[in-house]
């Protein structure tokens, strides 16, 4: 396990930078929107109480994802919204091309916008992408091409068939200017404005464990948290794979950092080696701690999640959903130092995100290379 505290962490009053990345009022917005939809409503929070009592704390909450809008996964609010910001007040919809990478979770939402607004949608996906996350991206009338290399290198060739066939590009990272990233970060900032209706504010979480990829998630509700909350704000905690620790780096780098080489994890939807430095700004000085965890580790806590060992029974969260799960588990288990320097005690409340259902939602069986890991 990996862990840098961040010592630049700050619980000043939210700045006028900062809003130009995300914001109460940018959340509301996206609210106002996405409320608006068929299948809206706020996801619930599970307790976890066995996972309270093992790990000595107060309470463990999930924010469980796993049915938003129907597409099993939180990134139905981001990519949907900022697809419907771009395509909704123009014409001719049926022939607009929505384009975008993904890992499985952001191409449908993304393809769930173009079905709600009569558009084609062109998603790219790495060559091992997971067949269930293909076979759902198909069933909404999306056209999936499955491209050479990793997510990073999907990301590129999106970009580059957008700009040459005329799509619309509707991308959750890279480029800061973009402000359809931007957008995808406040569709995300509604699960904040669900917590905050949730929560009476003396029961507020202490601790909330976000998982990330690009950190778009992150960004998204830290900043809405932090801008409301101010100096009562959570600590924050980001978890990310051992083998794709890109925002982990970015705190160690002091920028938005790419890394190199194999990125490949089971924690497949967070397999991601260049951090976005749209949602930089946020978490470099709002998130208090990035934590890395093993394929192994994600495994195991699922398994239990699912046998109901944390008090949930039979629920289904996918690697991917349980990454921060697994991160609050591993931090009080290998590291009672960097535990106490984040307050983690007998009175903490913890959140974290169940961001995604798991592979049982979809198939019969979960991946082969979830046994592969255990086996490491």
């Amino acid at each position: 396990m990996q862990i840098h505290i961040n010592e630049l962490a700050s619980r000043a009053p939210y700045s006028d930078a900062e809003r130009a990345v995300t914001s109460l009022e940018d959340a509301r917005d996206a609210l106002a929107e996405v409320g608006r939809w068929p299948r809206y409503a706020p996801t619930p929070l599970r307790d976890l109480p066995g996972m309270a009592s093992e790990l000595g704390l107060a309470k463990v909450w999930m924010k469980d994802e796993s049915q938003r809008l129907g597409q099993n996964s939180f990134k139905s609010l981001g990519g949907a919204y900022a697809a419907t910001l771009k395509v909704s007040d123009m014409a001719d919809k049926q022939n607009i091309v929505l384009c975008t990478a993904t890992e499985g979770n952001h191409g449908r939402s993304v393809a769930y916008a173009a079905q709600r607004l009569g558009c084609k949608a062109v998603i790219f996906m790495q060559e091992h992408a997971l067949d269930y996350k293909v076979a759902a991206i198909e069933a909404l009338g999306a056209t999936v091409i499955r491209s050479p290399g990793n997510y990073d290198d999907s990301v590129v060739i999106a970009a580059a068939a957008a700009e040459k066939n005329g799509w619309l590009l509707i991308s959750d990272t890279n480029d800061a200017s973009d402000r359809t990233v931007h957008h995808v970060m406040h569709g995300y900032g509604i699960m904040a404005l669900e917590l905050l209706d949730q929560f009476e504010p003396a029961r507020f979480p202490t601790h909330v464990f976000l998982q990330a990829g690009v950190g778009g998630l992150a960004a998204g509700v830290i900043g809405v948290l932090s801008e409301k909350l101010g100096a009562a704000r959570p600590q924050f905690v980001v978890v990310e794979p051992e083998t794709a620790a890109c925002v982990l780096a970015s705190a160690q780098e002091g920028r938005p950092a790419q890394l190199k080489g194999d990125v490949s994890t089971v924690m497949q939807m967070l397999a991601v080696g260049n951090a976005s430095p749209a949602a930089w700004p946020i978490l470099s000085i709002r998130a208090d701690a990035f934590i890395t965890v093993r394929d192994d580790e994600a495994i195991r806590i699922r398994q239990r999640l699912l046998m109901g060992e944390f008090g949930l029974t039979s629920h289904d969260i996918g690697l991917s959903g349980v990454a921060g799960l697994t991160g609050l588990h591993t931090l009080i288990g290998h590291s009672s130092e960097a535990a106490e320097r984040l307050g983690l005690g007998p009175d903490s409340r913890v959140l974290v995100f169940g961001t995604e259902a798991g592979p049982t939602t979809a198939t019969a069986t979960a991946p082969a290379d979830e046994q592969a890991a255990l086996q490491r």
